[in-house]
């Protein structure tokens, strides 16, 4: 019997719903909704700090810059002291970070509160994934993945649809909104240190051999690289166009308020669409053709955002969405079942393959907004080529039976 109060009289098999359910909220409250919050107020914070939009591109990839270096430090924290210590404390220092950017002063100071921010959120989401797979079997990987998935989808929608039109109005300015934030990550630490077991009674999830170990192990693995440079490209392709997008389409003459709930559309989709394909991909096993279709998606209608315009964008855009929080459920479950991968290290091969694929989104915000110099919608066509890489990687390269 667990110690945790919560945990008395609950079976395992009943109990790992609340942790589950945990897990969902999470990634909503700590890592998504603060993050998309942030594209509705670039206009607001460029203003009252004097950025330019190269600078803001800059500041948008800083989080992920942080993300190819600590989401696999933080997945070898979770191997070796488990996930209930470490997601408690990479919740609590996320919280503080992040309300240091609400007294940035410049670029650098906010550059710097963003870094340390994005230094703690990295860890999460490879902890959330760790635990999925702790107290699920390999027949709900999908499935689960999946759920986690819906919360970082949820807090993707509810960002953009919340940020300027109730948070900002209610609180009274962008930096109110970051210290809201930063309390909402505390307030979930408090809870992961009650909710989640004291003693982790399932397989995977005891303290595991030093760091140098799990890396080795992990680093043999082919299929690891391929899921990881092929995760780059849809990361390059969506932290560049939703950083881009709302801040386009009110350059082309759409409301302000318009414009962030058209890359709402976006989220939306997805998180409808999450759960059920995640449970499809579960069922039918197929994890590599489903990574390619969703790259084709992707890569297809962000390129079309170039291109059209008027009352298509928004069907375009909630079209290219249905795929994407299946895409990244899927791909974390296809790396945690790469042939070959002892699930001791399941948390240092997520971090692994997260921090391969953060770099995608450290150059391609700024690269593509870089682009709007030629043209306004010519970094789409950049961001939707980076999607087709991933395709042809996955296509060409990605041959495993586990991920097939």
């Amino acid at each position: 019997m667990l110690n945790n109060p919560l945990a008395i009289h609950q079976t395992r098999d009943g109990y790992r719903w609340v942790m589950l359910a945990l897990c969902a909220l999470t990634p909503l409250a700590v890592v998504t909704l603060p993050n998309m919050s942030l594209p509705p107020l670039f206009a607001t914070i460029a203003d009252d700090l004097g950025l330019t939009l190269v600078e803001i591109g800059v500041v948008w990839g800083a989080g992920a810059i942080a993300g190819i270096f600590f989401a696999m430090i933080g997945g070898t924290l979770g191997d070796r002291f488990g996930t209930r210590a470490t997601l408690v404390a990479a919740c609590l220092l996320a919280g503080l970070c992040g309300m240091t950017r609400a007294f940035a002063l410049d670029l650098n100071t906010l550059l710097l509160g963003t870094l340390a921010f994005g230094v703690f959120q990295a860890i999460i989401p490879v902890m959330l994934f760790k635990v999925a797979r702790g107290w699920f079997p390999p027949r709900q990987l999908g499935m689960a993945s999946g759920v986690i998935s819906a919360g970082f989808a949820g807090g993707l929608t509810l960002g953009p649809l919340l940020s300027t039109s109730v948070i900002l109005p209610a609180l009274g300015g962008w930096r109110q909104v970051l210290i809201f934030y930063g309390a909402a990550a505390i307030a979930l630490s408090l809870i992961w240190l009650v909710v989640h077991p004291p003693k982790q009674q399932h397989a995977g999830n005891a303290p595991h051999p030093a760091f140098i170990d799990g890396l080795r192990h992990v680093i043999r693995l082919r299929d690891m690289w391929i899921l990881g440079i092929g995760g780059m490209g849809i990361n390059a392709c969506f932290a560049g166009f939703t950083g881009y997008l709302p801040t386009y389409l009110k350059s082309i003459g759409w409301q302000a308020l318009d414009a962030d709930r058209a890359l709402a559309a976006f989220f939306m989709t997805s998180l409808i669409a999450v759960i059920p394909l995640s449970v499809l991909s579960d069922r039918l096993r197929l994890r590599r053709g489903f990574l390619i279709f969703g790259a084709l998606i992707l890569s297809s209608g962000v390129s079309l955002l170039g291109v059209v315009d008027g009352d298509l964008v928004v069907p375009v855009i909630a079209v290219t969405g249905i795929i994407f929080d299946s895409f990244m459920a899927i791909l974390n479950a296809s790396v945690l079942e790469v042939d070959g991968l002892n699930h001791a290290f399941s948390g240092t091969a997520i971090g692994f393959a997260t921090m391969i694929r953060s770099l995608g989104g450290t150059f391609s915000p700024a690269v593509g907004n870089s682009l709007s110099g030629i043209a306004l919608s010519a970094p789409f066509l950049f961001w939707g080529g980076m999607a087709m890489l991933t395709a042809i990687i996955f296509i060409f390269v990605l041959k495993s039976k586990a991920s097939a």
